[in-house]
């Protein structure tokens, strides 16, 4: 958690500043910052499963940098050599939370209060004014970012398996998820509930001292700061660095393994890459892994589907019914938050009780493991309708609730404004339970292989070609879903600043 966060504080205010300052500069600044958001969204949407296989591909044990197992001990370094245990675990769980930071930190600073900002022209010049007052009122959206990033340390296990880093939610994976006790349960959901318990708290006492107001008045957009060319210039080269880093330089690796080749020939380590068995290669994995890919698409359509059904109503509750919003809030926190290995220990606990069905239910359906990963994905489909409704004002839905009845104001007035926050909501539900990994690991059935449980299998082995391949298809998905969010959601609004 230490090193992760470390990771994700200092590379996610530097990303927030790249943002906000090409958000505030000319055409070609606004393109950069629009990638850049995309670029995050992207590396947030892949699970982390697929983030340990890319940087496998570019840095592990078979990897085209060579930093550890044969390459380490080619150079004569250690047994282990670089990335490995804490620092691969760490690196990588500390990029995905950079994209986390950069994204709320980022949107925070948007959300600070127009008189503040015409205050601050005053004194300071732009980039001062940055730094000192706009950083500052947005802490609560960095801390945001810091905990998210914390908690999915604490609470995955998915990375830290591959690399040997011996954490909670790992230990309770392999030793106590098929004879759990109430103790190992405890351990294990002890530090997340407590961080998520602490956010929770801290939520509500934010709602009763938020500055920006229902109806967004806090943006900034429309009176965007002018910053000097070579601020705009710095900020083009972090912003486009960062993307590099995050999803770049892992997506190069996988490239790069899909048509990489080492042989021993007379004792001799030889390499080889070509671009035809590349070819090969790509075209051929969805053959090859055609039962991965058809299985992963039907949870992941499964579960945005039901997750939107069950998110929507939560999401209309909280938003009419005031009382009931910090309670949804708090339930959808600790939902998401609980190790994936204790969702599925407890989906497991409950299909094996001595109801007529349920055995059948366990062993030859879906319904265990679509109700594992709706754990995490209701949630997320949750908080973005819950965003959605907050675009809709008071004066409004007033309006409707006297006028018409709840199935007309559904069509008249729900579907029509809320049209992209339910795709949006739909979409990022199939994302999140696709790559639900722990959560699926206990309760898929027999004869049912997702990507994420073949890679998983595969990667304790090293990368190679196979798991490039079987990779790059389900990132060209992430790629066209990560392009749609994007239009959808948040292109407009960087184009009209």
């Amino acid at each position: 958690m230490g090193v992760s966060v470390s990771i994700a504080a200092i590379l996610g205010i530097i990303g927030a500043w790249a943002g906000s300052v090409l958000q505030s500069g000319g055409k070609l600044c606004r393109s950069i910052a629009l990638m850049l958001v995309g670029g995050l969204l992207f590396a947030v949407g892949l699970p982390l499963v697929l983030h340990a296989g890319a940087w496998e591909s570019t840095a592990g044990k078979f990897g085209w940098l060579m930093l550890t197992q044969t390459g380490a001990r080619a150079e004569g370094t250690s047994q282990y050599g670089i990335f490995a245990g804490l620092v691969a675990a760490g690196w990588i769980h500390g990029l995905y939370g950079a994209a986390i930071v950069t994204l709320t930190t980022w949107h925070g600073v948007r959300r600070t209060p127009s008189a503040m900002i015409q205050q601050s022209r005053l004194d300071l010049p732009p980039m001062a004014a940055w730094w000192r007052v706009r950083l500052p009122m947005a802490a609560p959206w960095f801390l945001l970012g810091l905990l998210i990033t914390a908690l999915l340390a604490a609470s995955e296990m998915t990375v830290v398996d591959l690399y040997g880093f011996r954490t909670i939610a790992d230990e309770f994976y392999l030793f106590y998820a098929t004879d759990p006790s109430l103790l190992a349960v405890f351990v294990a959901c002890a530090m997340p509930l407590a961080i998520s318990a602490w956010l929770v708290g801290w939520m509500l006492a934010s709602r009763r001292q938020t500055i920006a107001t229902q109806s967004d008045q806090g943006y900034t957009a429309d009176e965007a700061e002018t910053y000097p060319p070579f601020a705009n210039a710095l900020a083009g080269m972090v912003g486009l660095g960062l993307v590099s880093l995050i999803v770049g330089v892992p997506m190069i690796g996988l490239l790069i393994k899909l048509g990489h080749e080492v042989v021993v020939v007379d004792g001799t380590v030889e390499a080889s890459w070509s671009w035809g068995e590349s070819a090969s290669r790509l075209f051929s994995a969805p053959r090859d892994f055609a039962s991965e890919y058809q299985w992963t698409a039907i949870i992941a359509m499964l579960a945005g589907s039901c997750s939107l059904l069950i998110a929507s109503p939560l999401a209309v509750l909280g938003r009419t019914k005031a009382r009931w919003e910090p309670w949804l809030d708090g339930v959808s926190v600790i939902a998401f938050v609980i190790p994936g290995p204790i969702v599925g220990m407890v989906v497991v606990w409950i299909f094996q009780r001595s109801v007529p069905g349920f055995g059948y239910l366990y062993q030859q359906t879906l319904v265990p493991t679509l109700i594992a990963v709706l754990v995490r994905a209701v949630p997320v489909s949750y908080w973005i309708l819950r965003s959605s409704f907050r675009g809709i004002s008071d004066s409004i839905l007033d309006t409707s609730r006297l006028d018409a009845s709840p199935l007309r104001r559904f069509f008249a007035i729900h579907r029509p404004l809320l049209a992209r926050g339910w795709f949006a909501a739909a979409l990022a539900g199939a994302l999140v339970a696709s790559g639900d990994l722990p959560a699926t690991l206990p309760v898929i059935p027999p004869g049912v292989t997702t990507v994420g449980t073949r890679l998983f299998g595969l990667l304790h082995s090293g990368a190679r070609y196979q798991e490039a391949a079987l990779s790059i298809w389900y990132v060209l998905v992430v790629v066209v879903i990560s392009s749609l969010f994007v239009r959808l959601t948040l292109a407009s609004k960087l184009r009209s600043s």
